[in-house]
């Protein structure tokens, strides 16, 4: 029996949380009998402008009209067998649009990649932190049918919220990536200069740049070493940095002419909340990667088998070294990260489980 389901996500295919965990889903699921129709907030024009500075007249037309159109699709919500809300219903604070899909559909699974429920707000539309929308996801979660949560952390936060009812109403769900589309390259590992990769957004720029004093060293040591850095724009001493926009149409070509990933990462709770997306990205692509031993990369790969974890910039320095040095090892690594990544975080892994939790909270009175 085909499951009809109402995705509410605030981005657009641009944003790369909506990508990875309700655009890419629609045929995945349709596989398995379920139907998902896709409704972002933010449209693509406005996601652009939203993380532009100012611009504040521009933003709250933005906010005015896509309202209006979430008004009209929560009140439509009733038609479908279930809801997944992604994140949030509305970008502010306030119960109303929760109040709304309550009186609609009243059966909802709330899915969450990020520690949403803590306050944080990008640089651009710093004033605006205290409307911020985390206060509701509290609410969302105690309320659903089941949790979708992108890692054990969040998932523990979901149960807390929770009290009362049953665990397994709350599900690990992992971001997946399209293992058909994100492909290793075929390119020789031991030509040319070694290109590292960094694949992000201006909001987690920090984490890399707090490699940066690491990446010089090592730079100093192996003349012809480049840092690819897509999505941002960064400069390191000594170290010829190339920036490229995102592009939906380039991004894996120009990843996958690179040899080694990067996945720094902080340690405070809002890094607990992350998904590892990078780490995944780079594992499909068959790239050896050397990511931060915090928040869920250790969940994600075995390390020294299919990736290199470190926890200090010795670490850092050392395996860097190597993986620059050693194109066996690098490839040892992509294979083995390639493999983990079909078995356990491709759409064709992923997706029964995603389906038979939509499936249950539908069938949940």
């Amino acid at each position: 029996m085909k499951l009809r389901v109402l995705a509410f996500t605030p981005q657009p295919f641009a944003g790369a949380a909506g990508r990875y965990r309700v655009h890419q889903w629609r045929e995945p699921l349709a596989e398995h009998g379920v139907e998902l129709e896709a409704t972002p907030f933010f449209d693509e024009r406005a996601f652009a402008r939203l993380h532009g500075p100012g611009d504040w007249l521009g933003k709250g037309w933005d906010l005015a009209r896509l309202t209006r159109e979430r008004i009209a699709r929560l009140s439509s919500a009733g038609r479908y067998d279930v809801a997944l809300v992604h994140r949030e219903l509305w970008p502010l604070a306030g119960d109303w649009p929760l109040a709304l899909l309550e009186r609609h559909q009243r059966r909802w699974v709330f899915d969450l990649d990020d520690a949403v429920f803590l306050p944080n707000v990008s640089a651009a539309n710093r004033g605006l932190g205290a409307l911020k929308a985390h206060t509701s996801a509290g609410r969302l979660a105690a309320g659903a049918r089941a949790v979708a949560a992108g890692n054990a952390w969040l998932a523990d936060w979901a149960r807390r919220e929770r009290p009362g009812r049953a665990a397994d109403e709350v599900e690990v769900i992992p971001t997946a990536v399209d293992s058909d589309q994100w492909r290793p390259a075929t390119r020789p590992q031991d030509a040319g200069p070694v290109r590292l990769l960094w694949l992000g957004s201006p909001t987690t720029l920090a984490y890399l740049a707090a490699w940066a004093p690491v990446l010089s060293r090592v730079a100093a040591r192996h003349p012809g070493m480049e840092l690819h850095v897509i999505g941002a724009s960064l400069e390191v001493s000594g170290l010829r940095c190339v920036s490229h926009t995102w592009d939906a149409a380039t991004e894996r070509t120009l990843a996958g002419r690179c040899h080694v990933g990067l996945a720094p990462l902080g340690s405070g709770d809002w890094e607990r909340g992350k998904c590892g997306l990078k780490l995944l990205l780079y594992m499909a692509l068959g790239l050896a990667a050397v990511a931060s031993d915090a928040g869920v990369h250790h969940d994600i790969v075995t390390p020294g088998e299919d990736a290199v974890l470190v926890g200090d910039d010795e670490g850092l320095e050392a395996a860097l070294d190597r993986l620059v040095s050693d194109a066996e090892w690098r490839a040892n690594l992509g294979r083995a990260a390639r493999s983990t990544l079909e078995r356990r975080y491709s759409l064709r892994a992923v997706a029964p489980r995603l389906a038979g939790l939509l499936r249950r909270a539908a069938e949940t009175p």
